[in-house]
C-alpha cells in the first residue's frame, strides 16, 4: 500500500465526521472552538471574625485580682497575586464587642472594675499571609496590656490570641507552647480559592500559669481563653 493510501486511510474517519456535521447544520464542539482555559481570580476577598473568652488571676497575699474578658473583632480586606506570593490590603478593623471586669480582694477591701472602667482594650494586627508549599497561612495576633488595672505593686502582661504563624512572645511565655486544645494553624488549600468562595472555623484553648517570687513573697499569676476565628475568602475576576 502506498503512503498516499495509507494517509488517506488514516483520515478518512475524520472527513467522514466533518461531511455528517455539515449534512445536520452543525460541526461537532471540540472541532468548532478550542476548549477555554478556567478563569483565574484577580483579587479576593477576605473577612475575619476573632471571638474570645477568657480570665485572670493574680494572687499577691494578702491581696488576690480576678478578670473577666470577652471580644469580638471584625477584619476585612482584599489579597491579590504577586507572583509567587500574595499582597494583603486593610480595609476596616473593629472591636465589635468588648466586655471586661475585675474584682479585687484583700482584708476589708471589695473592688470591682467594669469594662467602662478598663484603661486598655485588645487590637488586632494582621501581619500577612504566607505561603508555604501549597497552603497560605495567616499572621496575626492581639495585642493585650498589664493586668491588674487595679493599683497593684505587680504588673503581668495579659496574652491575647495569636496565630501559630506569628508566635508572638511576651514576658519570656511563646504564646504556641501553651495552646492546650485545638490549633491555632490558620491555613486555607491555595487550590482550593480559585473557583468558589470558601468558609473555614479555628478555635483552641490556651493557658498559663506561673509563679514569681517577688520581694520575699510568691506571687502567682495565670491566664487562659478560648477562641474561635471564622474566615470567609470569595474570589473575584
Amino acid at each position: 500500500m502506498s503512503y498516499t493510501s495509507k494517509m488517506a486511510k488514516k483520515f478518512l474517519p475524520l472527513f467522514l465526521l466533518l461531511v455528517f456535521g455539515a449534512l445536520q447544520g452543525r460541526v461537532p464542539l471540540a472541532l468548532a472552538r478550542p476548549q477555554e482555559s478556567p478563569i483565574r481570580p484577580l483579587w479576593w476577598e477576605i473577612e475575619l471574625v476573632l471571638t474570645t473568652k477568657g480570665d485572670y488571676k493574680l494572687e499577691e497575699a494578702p491581696a488576690t485580682y480576678s478578670g473577666n474578658y470577652s471580644f469580638t473583632i471584625s477584619w476585612t480586606g482584599t489579597m491579590e497575586k504577586d507572583d509567587a506570593d500574595y499582597l494583603l490590603y486593610h480595609s476596616n478593623c473593629k472591636l465589635v464587642e468588648w466586655e471586661a471586669g475585675e474584682e479585687l480582694s484583700r482584708p476589708e477591701v471589695l473592688k470591682f472594675l467594669k469594662t467602662d472602667e478598663f484603661a486598655n482594650k485588645p487590637e488586632f494586627k494582621l501581619v500577612y499571609i504566607l505561603k508555604k508549599e501549597a497552603d497560605l497561612h495567616f499572621s496575626f495576633w492581639v495585642e493585650g496590656f498589664f493586668v491588674p488595672q487595679n493599683e497593684s505593686p505587680n504588673k503581668f502582661y495579659l496574652c491575647l490570641p495569636s496565630s501559630e504563624e506569628n508566635a508572638q512572645s511576651v514576658s519570656g511565655i511563646e504564646y504556641n507552647s501553651f495552646v492546650s486544645k485545638g490549633s491555632n494553624q490558620i491555613s486555607f488549600e491555595e487550590d482550593k480559592l480559585s473557583s468558589a468562595p470558601v468558609e473555614k472555623t479555628f478555635t483552641w484553648y490556651w493557658k498559663n500559669q506561673r509563679w514569681t517570687l517577688l520581694q520575699d513573697k510568691t506571687v502567682r499569676f495565670s491566664n487562659s481563653h478560648q477562641v474561635k476565628v471564622k474566615i470567609s475568602i470569595v474570589p473575584h475576576s
